[in-house]
């Protein structure tokens, strides 16, 4: 009965086109952005979980860097290329969440708030590539952990050597990415398709009245 009426409230508009009507309300909210969208217009909280691990990944590493700069150790010149990486992916991640402005996005016209869900899904799914680079740091760091127990000669060449410490990051990072491909980020590119289609499709709708 509610769907009904709000159904009715949504068609008494007949002066705006489709794609300039607003989203309403949290039950109109509900009617837009249900399954799949509702995955789209809720990675607020995927966001601030990624920037809260990463924060802190960051600021444990700039303690270490500290560390490494003053004994100029071994790890120096991997930990300060990891500091870069972890504040431009602290940037980046900053940046989605504040372009995705949810507290106002409902207030923008159907089209343009589902145009901007794909621009929020697209940078959403390159940031993938930011945790397969990080990942490959830290599994790096464990493989010289595990090299450090098993085999003394070994973890010393290893950590004298930042040419094969970089070759083994790359690796290990494009590994992960490659496995990132067909596990997590299928399901995200499905869903940019879904929303991209849905907003496609009302701007014809649109078109042919």
């Amino acid at each position: 009965m509610e769907l009904k009426k709000l159904l009715q409230h949504w068609n008494s508009f007949p002066e705006i086109s489709m794609e300039e009507r607003p989203i309403l309300s949290s039950d109109l909210e509900k009617i837009v952005v249900k399954n799949p969208l509702s995955d789209a217009f809720y990675l607020r909280k995927k966001l601030l979980l990624r920037i809260g691990i990463i924060a802190a990944l960051w600021l444990i590493n700039t303690w270490q860097l500290r560390g490494e700069w003053r004994t100029d150790g071994s790890e120096l010149h991997m930990n300060i290329t990891l500091f870069g990486l972890l504040a431009f992916s602290l940037y980046y991640h900053l940046r989605i969440l504040f372009f995705a402005d949810y507290p106002t996005l409902l207030a923008l016209p159907l089209v343009n708030f589902l145009g901007k869900l794909e621009v929020i899904l697209d940078k959403f799914i390159w940031s993938f590539k930011f945790i397969s680079a990080i990942a490959g740091f830290y599994l790096l760091f464990l493989v010289e952990g595990v090299l450090s127990r098993l085999n003394a000669g070994a973890y010393d060449s290893l950590t004298h050597n930042d040419w094969y410490k970089g070759l083994i990051v790359i690796f290990l990072a494009i590994s992960i990415d490659i496995l990132l491909l067909h596990t997590f980020i299928p399901k995200y590119r499905k869903l940019l398709a879904t929303v991209k289609k849905y907003r496609e499709g009302i701007l014809a709708k649109a078109q042919n009245k």
